[in-house]
């Protein structure tokens, strides 16, 4: 897929679809593994009053679910407005909900991410599908890094079981057969 910019002609880059829909996957793998951090929190802290890009943890996590909701609209040629999708209030039903988003977003990349990783989309900005699938992946990661930090602040402390380094991701998904040491992501 070739882009003409001004006078310039911008090559899309090649990217294996294995590649993408393994991105995809770490970021579903480590979006679960943080629930698993939250669902040892006080309830309370959810709605907590907590200093970040949104006002507690309950709502940092409805922003990720919102943006997953709207790409897998438009991954399935749906069309949505931004505001449209409206995020499940509670955490209960938004770990539900979530889990079917996840389940669709992976089912409609393996079956189709092969033959339209190139197809054009169009949101708030038009986009190549193989766009849409990193960007997925990159949102979950850096808003999970933030719920990190809030569930700190919320008391407890992640241990080497709930990290969620990419790394650690790829060492799960594609096994070397070496001990992890303690000192491993950090």
């Amino acid at each position: 897929m070739n882009t003409q910019i001004a006078s310039q002609v911008i090559v899309a880059p090649t990217i294996d679809p294995d590649f993408l829909l393994t991105h995809l996957e770490y970021a579903q793998w480590a979006t679960q593994k943080t629930l698993a951090m939250i669902d040892k929190l006080p309830a309370e802290a959810l709605t907590r009053s907590l200093v970040s890009s949104f006002p507690s943890i309950l709502e940092t996590l409805r922003h990720s679910f919102h943006w997953d909701k709207y790409y897998l609209t438009h991954l399935q040629g749906g069309n949505v407005e931004v505001g449209e999708i409206v995020p499940p209030t509670t955490y209960d039903a938004l770990k539900q909900e979530w889990a079917t988003v996840h389940a669709d977003l992976q089912a409609w990349t393996k079956a189709n991410l092969p033959t339209k990783q190139n197809q054009m989309l169009s949101g708030w900005a038009d986009w190549p599908v193989w766009m849409v699938v990193m960007q997925v992946a990159n949102h979950a990661t850096h808003h999970l890094g933030q719920l990190v930090t809030l569930i700190r602040q919320a008391g407890y402390a992640p241990q080497q079981a709930d990290w969620t380094d990419l790394i650690l991701y790829y060492l799960h998904r594609y096994p070397q057969n070496l001990p992890i040491s303690d000192k491993a992501g950090h």
